[in-house]
């Protein structure tokens, strides 16, 4: 498991340091480099999949593209060195880089100071081993990002990325290849602590048939079906009615957009094993505020069962979700982190509030602008301001 990460000189970040849980949220208002977060963890990973990390850092690449180094360290350091450091539970690494004098480079090279005791050595070839089985380095891990699609005529085929890689995704976590992913591994028996049971009370445990349950606890009486179409794959939906007749299928881009950028997240979930890691940006996006609870559910499932994932959100009912299932004791506070991200807008650094979260889940003094628009809206609403 990811414990923390520690982020210097990039962008926003002068000097953050994160500790990460089973559920860890990061919210706050737009801009505040919490996207900077995944990107700095997205870095590490495509440059260490790409056999480059011991060379520098990749800042172009599948998984994340950030242009030229001359536009990433943060304004308010006077340093040209960016370090990234990662700790999981036996391990940790720090990665110190420099930027180059020369603005238009598409790397960061190394940097090792002799004075630096914790930097471990990126040559050695065990520990470089030892670091391809971490989650962040592994085949456990998804990332399904903002701009992941949506419906689609047709979804596309990659059977290195699918079977070989284990992954829904290959560029930037667009989830292009979710679809085949669940046509592939179909039968797969996911965790018994994931699975809902059918309208018999009975209990399917394999991929297939739970993304339908998880999908019809979400918008009720939908059913799917994945179909090779040439050389690529077609997703269509049903939905059965009173009369027990079912409504004829329904192509994937004439049905609501919320099906769709859900399905990759209920698929990386239910297909993860212990250990794995998660990242998931705006899981709200297109979901109705029941859906967000079902949601939540499923992904406190999950990281009881050993899941770590990480959020991004600007949704209330996702952090509600997670404290609700804190109350109804499928999760500790413990197994929960929050972060609030704002700015020092005199030194144009991000800062970051870890708010502290109870055993009977509630957040102890939340800051400003905490979701804390619905209580100023109903001061208006009521006339109380007036």
């Amino acid at each position: 498991m990811l414990e923390s990460l520690e982020i210097r000189n990039f962008k926003l970040h002068a000097e953050t340091t994160l500790k990460f849980s089973g559920l860890t949220m990061l919210t706050g208002i737009n801009g505040m480099g919490k996207s900077t977060v995944f990107q700095a963890l997205l870095l590490l990973r495509q440059s260490f999949q790409s056999q480059r990390l011991k060379k520098g850092l990749n800042l172009r690449g599948d998984l994340v593209d950030l242009g030229i180094s001359g536009k990433l360290a943060c304004q308010s350091v006077d340093s040209d060195e960016m370090v990234l450091g990662i700790i999981f539970e036996e391990i940790g690494k720090f990665c110190h880089f420099i930027y180059p004098k020369d603005g238009m480079e598409t790397y960061l090279p190394p940097a090792f100071p002799d004075e630096e005791p914790e930097e471990m050595n990126v040559e050695d070839e065990e520990f470089l081993y030892t670091l391809s089985m971490q989650s962040l380095f592994s085949p456990d891990f998804q990332y399904i990002s903002a701009f992941r699609f949506g419906p689609m005529v047709t979804y596309g085929r990659d059977s290195a990325v699918v079977s070989q890689d284990r992954q829904i995704s290959k560029i930037q976590g667009k989830c292009e290849y979710t679809v085949h992913f669940l046509y592939h591994y179909s039968s797969m028996k996911i965790l018994e602590e994931l699975a809902r049971p059918n309208s018999s009370g009975n209990y399917n445990y394999q991929l297939g048939a739970q993304t339908e349950l998880w999908l019809q606890a979400i918008s009720p009486y939908i059913h799917l079906k994945i179909e090779p179409f040439g050389e690529d794959f077609k997703l269509s939906y049903k939905f059965d009615r009173e009369d027990n007749l079912p409504t004829e299928e329904m192509s994937a881009v004439n049905t609501g957009f919320g099906i769709s950028y859900l399905l990759p997240i209920i698929v990386s979930i239910l297909s993860a094993r212990p250990g794995a890691l998660i990242l998931i940006e705006n899981p709200e996006a297109h979901v109705h505020p029941k859906g967000q609870s079902v949601l939540m559910e499923l992904i406190a499932r999950a990281v009881k069962a050993g899941i770590q994932i990480v959020i991004e959100t600007h949704s209330d009912h996702i952090i509600n979700g997670a404290l609700v299932n804190i109350r109804k004791g499928l999760l500790k506070n413990d197994d929960v982190q929050v972060y609030f991200f704002n700015r020092d807008e005199n030194l144009h650094v991000a800062q970051i509030h870890q708010l502290k979260v109870t055993p009977k889940g509630q957040i102890i003094r939340p800051p400003k602008d905490f979701f804390d628009q619905m209580q100023i809206d109903l001061r208006v609403l009521t006339g109380i301001n007036e």
